[in-house]
């Protein structure tokens, strides 16, 4: 699965440039479409969407995700990490998030059947 191919599936008909300050690297020219996505970074888009379209608030406490054995591997993606593992979005197993793993195109649809409809998400 490809960066630009999950925007498509998670922001649909949104244009890019409205996400141009939080997704402007991810989404430069050429790159998405040949990028592997990649956990951490699909943490990152969710966490975008559901902050700007969405505007659902973040968890009050990330504490709860600081049980993640890898969630300090990207420090600039630990609060990213830590929403969507809270909000029932992205699931870890054994106490590791899978921070560097690949996202396939399964895996991808779960995640934004997940965000978009809260009662497919899970408890933590």
């Amino acid at each position: 699965m490809s960066i630009k191919d999950f925007y498509s599936m998670l922001f649909g008909e949104f244009n890019p440039d409205e996400f141009e300050l939080y997704l402007g690297e991810l989404l430069s020219a050429g790159s998405a479409e040949n990028t592997q996505l990649e956990r951490r970074t699909a943490a990152y888009m969710v966490h975008v969407y559901l902050s700007e379209i969405k505007k659902e608030p973040d968890e009050t406490s990330i504490e709860p995700a600081f049980v993640l054995k890898d969630i300090y591997e990207c420090s600039s993606c630990i609060r990213h990490i830590a929403q969507v593992f809270l909000k029932g979005i992205m699931p870890a197993k054994d106490g590791v998030f899978g921070v560097r793993m690949a996202v396939g195109e399964d895996e991808a649809k779960r995640i934004t059947q997940r965000t978009f409809d809260r009662s497919k998400r899970f408890e933590i």
